[in-house]
């Protein structure tokens, strides 16, 4: 055990020697890992920001439900009990139409066209909140209330909020598609770099296959330098996605303002910055994996 600890911790440190002697070179691969990580990152950091203001937004969704004209203070009981017995229903609120036409009053400057009107025009009505708020669910829910006895019309509110769930379960497919066809390209990038490495030191590989050096010997620094340069990348992808996020959110700062809101780009957490480094370090050692093994084991000629 020893013995295999020591084996690793003098790979380990020829690599670093080698970046060390190569500063700028793994500099500049580094980083072109981190911009191609850097992509996915801000995009799931916008999709993850939106979709949770779309949470928010979802707890202040309500089904509307409007009485007919010509009902009697019966039906409104009637309706209040098989409000109070379904289960589909979390919360609902009464609204009389002379408390309707006292807040439209209150909210609308023209309040002479509201006086010179015969009679009330305004329905009384129930705001309900649902206990669930999926598609199916409120789809039932609004079915059961049309079939109430007393009411003539029920809507259902927040269709822009269905809308925007859909072109955000979009933009999660297009990142993945996305983040798919950038770790094809990490794996070029980060093959390509050690099979140059390889051709370098190919007098090097074969002087140790001479001597009696195993396969995994000579593959492990290769191995460390995949793995390196994947990790190095996703830490340059994180200072890039945190600088951009924070310049995004400066910028955006006054309109949210202007519009009295709390909105901005939420910055990668812990769970998602250890899982960035740990899928580019992977990417980094298997593509130094496949470029070892098809770039180095063949023929001693």
């Amino acid at each position: 055990m020893k013995n295999w600890l020591a084996q690793h911790a003098q790979a380990l440190s020829l690599v670093l020697r080698r970046f060390k002697k190569n500063k700028f070179n793994t500099l500049l691969i580094c980083l072109a890992i981190g911009v191609t990580l850097a992509l996915p990152s801000i995009l799931y950091a916008v999709l993850d920001s939106v979709s949770g203001l779309t949470n928010s937004v979802k707890s202040e969704s309500q089904i509307s439900v409007f009485l007919s004209l010509n009902h009697d203070d019966a039906a409104i009981e009637t309706i209040k009990a098989a409000l109070d017995k379904n289960s589909a229903i979390k919360h609902f609120k009464f609204v009389s139409k002379e408390d309707a036409l006292s807040q439209l009053q209150a909210a609308d400057n023209n309040n002479d066209v509201l006086n010179s009107l015969e009679r009330n025009p305004l329905p009384d009505a129930f705001f309900i909140e649902p206990s669930k708020l999926d598609a199916e669910s409120i789809e039932n829910l609004k079915g059961n209330l049309n079939k109430i006895d007393g009411v003539d019309s029920v809507i259902v509110d927040g269709t822009w909020i269905k809308r925007l769930n859909y072109l955000l379960l979009l933009g999660q497919k297009a990142m993945f598609i996305i983040a798919g066809l950038l770790a094809f390209a990490l794996v070029a990038v980060i093959g390509n770099t050690i099979r140059m490495q390889i051709l370098t030191q190919h007098a090097e590989i074969e002087l140790s296959h001479l001597i009696g050096a195993t396969k995994s010997f000579i593959r492990r620094p290769f191995l460390y330098a995949g793995a390196l340069y994947g990790l190095i990348g996703a830490l340059f992808a994180l200072l890039i996605t945190c600088a951009v996020i924070l310049l995004f959110n400066q910028s955006l700062a006054p309109l949210v303002a202007e519009y009295q809101a709390n909105f901005s780009l939420n910055l990668p957490d812990l769970v998602t910055c250890v899982i960035i480094c740990l899928v580019s370090l992977s990417i980094g050692l298997a593509s130094a994996y496949l470029a070892v093994s098809k770039s180095m084991f063949k023929p001693i000629q």
